[in-house]
């Protein structure tokens, strides 16, 4: 079984490919293929879920939102005093590099294999080097201090989040609104599920958004495969008190109504990325732990799902895994999905640095096949 390093990718997705440089615990990583959905494989602690916030930085070009959410993901966070002499935690940017360390001249890139004019890069930069534009917009400090500056394509910005020697509150900036789409490039539409469930409230808001569409019957089909009853349609309901938020009901077809969550954690895994997916039209969806909730008999199924929903929603899946059953069940759901294309990824250390092997549907079927785990 042969990695495809002779492939260069499809130009019709947002990302044929990848390169990482300097970003958390990746030094250096090229990822040459990827597929319409592709599986990020590999042992626990190799990186697959840096790949992913990798991801959604670049497909949010940069954004400070987007830095911020990868930090409160991980609960990564600098204790500063603020001007009431309080502790307050704010986001450690100093993590998003390699090494930890937001020194001078430190930066790491996000973009397309071999193509430099598609890169994100985030460099930790100094006030003194910043353009004249951007010292009248931000205010001139009384004392050199650090900024971050992130570009992509012919776009700059400079955000003053780095003075960590200088109390929060009391940074000799003249505080001005930065608006955060202000000269940017347009972002992709990304939607990220974690290895968790969906509270009620962002079931709410994604059913809100599919609910008497075209993509409602496709989340009731995912619905169908955790459920030992057949499920006839979705409601979210207000609490019936004031202490009670509201909820998301299903309708058996018997006509009782149950709690979504009382089918199970599969029921609710499997409802969550139905509506992902049709919300992340024309964009991408990232899922960390795609296996998470889901029983092993429902793999194939569930892969099945994915790829034909991908394919007709126009949407880039790019999840992860450690379990063999996920791989798998997606290697028997690709093959008989010949028009939507499915990769595997193997993410593994070697010589203290991170490769890629790219395998093609073909390639899984072999490995599968044999018994050959390549998780």
């Amino acid at each position: 079984m042969r990695p495809m390093s002779d492939y260069t990718g499809d130009d019709s997705l947002h990302l044929p490919s990848l390169r990482i440089e300097g970003f958390r615990g990746i030094d250096s990583l090229t990822i040459n293929r990827f597929g319409r959905v592709t599986l990020l494989a590999g042992r626990n602690g190799t990186g697959k879920t840096t790949v992913l916030d990798a991801v959604r930085i670049f497909a949010d070009r940069g954004r400070l939102s987007a830095l911020t959410a990868v930090l409160d993901r991980s609960e990564e966070y600098a204790g500063r005093v603020d001007e009431e002499k309080d502790i307050r935690d704010i986001p450690d940017f100093g993590a998003l590099f390699h090494g930890r360390q937001a020194k001078k001249g430190t930066s790491f890139t996000i973009g397309l294999a071999g193509d430099p004019h598609t890169q994100v890069v985030v460099e930790v930069s100094s006030t003194d080097d910043m353009p004249e534009e951007w010292m009248s917009r931000l205010g001139k400090p009384a004392i050199s201090a650090q900024v971050l500056r992130i570009a992509f394509g012919h776009f700059e910005e400079f955000l003053p989040v780095l003075d960590g020697d200088l109390d929060v509150g009391r940074a000799p900036w003249r505080r001005r609104p930065i608006r955060d789409d202000d000269g940017r490039p347009k972002a992709l539409r990304a939607e990220v599920l974690g290895p968790g469930l969906l509270n009620y409230l962002d079931l709410d808001q994604r059913w809100g958004e599919i609910a008497l569409t075209e993509q409602e019957p496709v989340a009731l089909r995912a619905l169908n495969l955790a459920a030992n009853h057949r499920i006839d349609g979705v409601a979210v309901v207000s609490g019936d008190t004031r202490y009670r938020s509201r909820r998301v009901l299903v309708k058996l077809e018997d006509g009782e109504r149950v709690p979504l969550r009382s089918l199970g954690d599969g029921a609710v895994r499997l409802f969550g990325v139905a509506v992902a997916l049709a919300g992340a039209a024309g964009g991408l969806l990232l899922i960390d732990e795609a296996e998470n909730g889901i029983h092993r008999s429902l793999q194939h199924e569930y892969w099945r799902l994915v790829l034909r929903a991908a394919a007709d929603n126009d949407v880039q899946v790019i999840a992860t895994t450690h379990g063999w059953d996920c791989i798998r069940g997606f290697a028997s759901a690709a093959s008989e999905n010949h028009d939507v294309e499915g990769v595997v990824v193997r993410l593994e250390r070697e010589n203290g640095g991170l490769r890629a092997v790219e395998y093609s549907e073909e390639e899984l079927q072999t490995a599968t096949g044999q018994g050959i785990e390549i998780r």
